[in-house]
């Protein structure tokens, strides 16, 4: 084993997994707070038509980003990576320049095809009724064109990311797509006079932002001594047979992932067909489901990943699998309280955060109605996050594939069932029935596809959550029921005072109903923990009662 293995085997040990969480998260988080302050203003300052459009173009460059850069590319990859650096770097050296060739090669064909031919791919993606509303459709396809580039430069920082990763190094990848949302938040505040048409600003942002993100990557890499560079001898790199494993392994990872974007593009198109302002809804409680999903279940995936892969190339499968038992319950533990919260709070979140200049009362209802199925669905979705790197880490890409073939053709009959008694309510149930499908079929066959997994010990620590959960749950029910009776109060009494001061009482009862809810936060969250610390749970001890007891130590 050579002198960068050896480093790379201490940064993969399993007690380095929640440190390079850890970083990830922090990383994120400044990412998401930002991509919450750009859904704002996206929202407040644009019609609807407008954001339907935006979202309806950005989906096309991210369905390829996701295929092909976050998804099964760099899941292929760092295992086969991981596994030749324990061997030699000079191999591991000769694949990072491969695949980067290969890359590139691909990214300029699809970038060039796309932004010729955007229409004719919308086309396949919206549902007639919205193409039939021209001049939405217009703007659709222009936006498209603008930022179908996009899917060249964020795939670049996906694989300089996937690298980075599988060398250790988390916290700074993680926050690159900050500079992405500080780009989207300058073109939201752009005057719409300075681009010919309407949301050309917020195309343009997309490009900006992607390439701030990617090219904030390269001197670490640099330093790191792993830059890709590019192989002219493209026979040389498909006779590789480093490459040829890393694309054996795509492909069925593709196939899954493209079933995963599918779905996706299904959800679009069905959502398109239930008027306007239905695909700006579910965005807007995908974004903020993202939050608590990036900062906890994919940070725990992606910094997982180097490490499952590891503890599998040295044939310790036992402590691969307590490991990930370990990871899935501390998963649960912080995604239940993040659950609990957006579904209680799914109204007051909305109206503090969005209920602004064009996003009206009818929005916020039908966006909180979203929110909440959407606070469910989270559950499965982050168990599949952090359960799939097992599959990826012992190179079997095909299986979670399977899993999604099958999940999309339920999801492909339950929701026009669901939709046509529920609307927009039934489609999202329709996604919550796929996604526990999922997660239910990955967990149930990892015993006879990768080793065996201690579900009995899983089940007794989930259960420990129970306690917390409900005791929190029981405040934000009460606050839920109680938010409106005192904000009314507290309107009444401000308007009472004084006539003169009716704007300044508007602003007063805004600042008033943040209060509210950062209290109500604060109050359950800390409840949440309290319970915990007397129960003695086991990932409250060793993450946020540890850190509380640092916190206190220094402060004292």
């Amino acid at each position: 084993m050579n002198t960068s293995s050896q480093e790379l085997a201490k940064k993969h040990d399993k007690n380095q997994v929640v440190t390079h969480a850890l970083s990830m998260a922090f990383g994120t988080f400044s990412s998401r707070v930002l991509a919450v302050v750009r859904e704002i203003l996206l929202l407040s300052l644009f019609p609807r038509a407008v954001t339907d459009a935006w979202i309806a173009a950005f989906r096309l460059p991210n369905m390829f980003r996701r295929l092909l850069g976050e998804g099964s590319l760099t899941v292929s990859f760092i295992p086969v990576f991981v596994e030749t650096l324990h061997h030699d770097e000079k191999q591991a050296r000769n694949l990072v320049n491969g695949v980067y060739t290969c890359l590139l090669l691909v990214l300029s064909i699809i970038t060039t095809l796309g932004t010729v031919f955007p229409e004719s791919i919308l086309r396949l993606l919206l549902d007639e009724k919205y193409i039939s509303q021209t001049e939405n459709f217009l703007l659709t396809v222009r936006m498209a064109r603008i930022m179908f580039s996009f899917i060249f430069l964020v795939s670049l920082y996906a694989y300089f990311m996937g690298l980075l990763n599988a060398l250790g190094h988390f916290g700074l990848a993680a926050s690159a797509p900050a500079l992405f949302n500080v780009a989207m938040i300058l073109s939201t505040l752009c005057p719409p006079g300075w681009f010919p048409k309407m949301g050309d600003g917020l195309a343009w942002g997309v490009i900006c932002g992607g390439f701030l993100q990617m090219i904030v990557l390269v001197p670490l890499l640099i330093k790191k001594g792993f830059f890709p560079k590019i192989s002219w001898d493209i026979l040389q790199i498909f006779k590789n047979s480093d490459v040829q494993k890393v694309f054996k392994n795509m492909l069925p990872g593709l196939f899954g992932l493209g079933l995963l974007q599918v779905t996706t593009v299904l959800n679009q198109n069905f959502a398109s067909s239930l008027g306007e302002g239905a695909i700006t809804y579910i965005y807007s409680a995908d974004r903020l489901l993202e939050l608590p999903l990036s900062l906890v279940s994919v940070s725990l995936g992606v910094a997982l990943l180097p490490t499952l892969s590891s503890l599998w190339a040295r044939g310790e499968k036992e402590k691969m699998s307590e490991t990930l038992s370990y990871y899935m319950g501390l998963n649960l533990y912080v995604v239940l309280a993040a659950s609990l919260g957006l579904y209680f709070l799914a109204k007051p979140i909305i109206e503090v955060l969005f209920f602004h200049g064009h996003f009206t009362s009818q929005d916020v209802e039908a966006t909180a109605t979203v929110l909440r199925i959407w606070a469910l669905i989270m559950i499965p979705t982050s168990l599949v996050r952090v359960f799939v790197p097992s599959y990826f880490a012992v190179k079997n890409t095909w299986f979670p594939a399977v899993v999604s073939l099958v999940c999309l053709i339920v999801h492909w009959f339950v929701a026009p069932l669901l939709m046509a008694s529920y609307g927009l309510s039934g489609l999202n149930y329709s996604s919550l029935i796929s996604s526990s499908l999922n997660i239910l079929l990955l967990f149930s066959f990892y015993p006879f596809l990768v080793h065996h997994f201690p579900a009995a010990k899983l089940f007794k620590t989930v259960v420990r959550y129970v306690g917390p959960g409900l005791a929190m749950g029981g405040i934000l029910f009460l606050y839920s029921g109680y938010e409106s009776t005192i904000l009314e109060a507290v309107s009444i009494s401000m308007q009472n005072h004084s006539e003169i001061l009716l704007v300044k009482s508007s602003l007063m009862l805004k600042g008033f109903r943040i209060i509210l809810l950062s209290a109500a936060i604060l109050t359950s969250a800390l409840v949440y923990f309290a319970v915990s610390s007397w129960l003695q749970i086991e990932e409250y001890q060793k993450t946020f009662g540890r850190l509380l007891g640092k916190v206190l130590k220094r402060m004292a």
